[in-house]
């Protein structure tokens, strides 16, 4: 059993390099497979995938480049830096240690004999015969949209807690809902959050034609997605034969960045707003978020023309929104903190915006969330992730496009703290973290009741991250017993 650490700590936080040494080009996308503790993948927006192995030693290579199918709006990918075209996420399929397939969400051309630019969702398949690889020659698209704009891509991409793949999509893009996209359910696929089912599961069902935009071959439909079945949306008729069953979520302007905590299951979007409002929101099933009509909590949105617009019904309010000026003008989309480093921070949702440089930790209940916290400024965020080894916060840095780093959210305490202190057996196993990292050592000692000298029991390094875990042999008829952790 565990037991709460007493100890008087006042934390705060600092961001380092992750991986000194290591540079990326406009990464866009922090993700690992699932049951891996020791590979991290980087998405870079000009369409390669970076993999990083051996993360206390990190080495990068490429694992897969298909930068000639990815569209962007600069070759240079120093000038491209604030561009939202490009490659924009992966995420590995649940059964990835078998069958090796993953998931890339791209804006390129078409090879069905349409022109222009196009969202691509499509699965590909690392090498047999190198899991460092993976096969451009193995790419089976699964949506391919054409979108007249080249911002506003979402282009998020994560399996949920249910085992199917959650896509984000923008309103196609330009400004002020331009094309007329949101609050429609039975045109295309704009301004929300998908749910496929990607292994066509029994009891699913198939997707409506779509004949203008998508092809809708390669994937299934969960049977208890929210508008299977509709004939109304926002108070008007649908076209039934039209109805995309896809959406799990609608009413989003640009879901850029978005994930689900690990212990819960609750979806966190960061929803990017126009000219006034950013936002964070709680995705729901069937949920409509507001926009057009809304932007953050306010409405109507400046500048928007809503004539014709469907007008949404019980639209859902952020649980947090800032007003432009005040935080920022460009929300990024973060993660909440289920890692043992950290105890303060564990379950805070921590997130950024792009143009202030600011981060943030706020909590939520179920219910309602806590103020935002400042934790620090740092400039250039464009996505957020996770270490696989000890579930850090990393995220995306944009420097000069490519000389671009991924960063470590770390703690600026300078004393140990212990964390959890297990018995197991006739053993008792003390673990902590925020040590002076490699070289400088820790004794722990101990005493009891009846012995009131502190007798030396174990001497042990700190990692390479500050952590350090003692296990020793107490004798369990002991009434009590003390630990004093000390800097040698």
């Amino acid at each position: 059993m565990d037991f709460p650490a007493r100890a008087a700590v006042i934390w705060g936080y600092v961001p380092t390099n992750a991986f000194p040494g290591l540079i990326f080009s406009n990464p866009v996308c922090i993700t690992s497979p699932p049951g891996e503790t020791n590979r991290l993948f980087v998405v870079e927006k000009h369409g390669r995938i970076v993999v990083v192995t051996n993360l206390m030693a990190p080495t990068r290579s490429i694992f897969m480049d298909i930068s000639t199918r990815v569209s962007v709006v600069s070759t240079s990918e120093s000038g491209d830096v604030n561009n939202e075209q490009g490659m924009l996420s992966m995420v590995f399929d649940p059964g990835y240690a078998t069958n090796h397939f993953f998931y890339v969400f791209y804006m390129g051309q078409a090879t069905n004999g349409t022109s222009g630019l196009h969202d691509i969702l499509s699965r590909f398949q690392a090498s047999s015969a190198n899991t460092n690889q993976g096969d451009t020659t193995s790419e089976t698209k699964l949506i391919v949209q054409v979108d007249r704009a080249s911002n506003h891509n979402g282009g998020d991409t994560h399996f949920g807690p249910d085992g199917y793949l959650y896509v984000s999509v923008g309103d196609e893009g330009n400004e002020e809902n331009t094309f007329g996209n949101a609050q429609h359910i039975d045109e295309n696929f704009f301004s929300g959050i998908l749910r496929l089912d990607v292994h066509k599961l029994p009891g699913s069902l198939t997707p409506n034609p779509n004949a203008e935009f998508a092809s809708t071959t390669n994937y299934a439909i969960p049977s208890d997605n929210p508008f299977v079945g509709a004939t109304s949306f926002d108070n008007l008729p649908v076209n039934t034969s039209q109805l995309r069953t896809e959406f799990w979520a609608v009413g989003l302007r640009n879901p850029w960045r978005w994930s689900f905590d690990p212990a819960t299951g609750i979806l966190y979007c960061g929803d990017v707003g126009q000219d006034q409002y950013e936002e964070v929101d709680i995705i729901t099933k069937g949920g409509n978020y507001g926009w057009a009509t809304w932007e953050g909590s306010n409405s109507p949105p400046l500048n928007v023309v809503t004539n014709g617009q469907p007008i949404p019904v019980n639209p859902i309010l952020p649980i947090y929104s800032y007003i432009h000026g005040s935080l920022g003008s460009c929300v990024i989309g973060g993660v909440v903190y289920r890692g043992g480093r950290f105890p303060n921070l564990y379950g805070s949702y921590v997130f950024s915006d792009y143009e202030s440089g600011d981060f943030w930790r706020m909590n939520y209940n179920g219910t309602s969330a806590t103020p935002p916290q400042m934790l620090f400024h740092d400039s250039g965020a464009s996505a957020f992730g996770t270490d696989p080894s000890d579930g850090d916060v990393l995220y995306c840095t944009l420097l000069s496009g490519n000389n671009s780093v991924i960063r470590r959210i770390v703690s600026t305490n300078s004393v140990p703290y212990i964390n959890a202190v297990r018995l197991s057996g006739t053993n008792v196993i003390v673990s902590g973290t925020n040590g002076p990292v490699n070289g400088t050592y820790a004794v722990l000692t101990n005493t009891n009741l009846f012995s009131p000298a502190w007798g030396p029991l174990s001497t042990n390094p700190f990692d390479g991250k500050g952590n350090f875990i003692f296990t020793n042999p107490v004798n369990p008829g002991m009434p009590a017993l003390f630990y004093l952790l000390r800097l040698q």
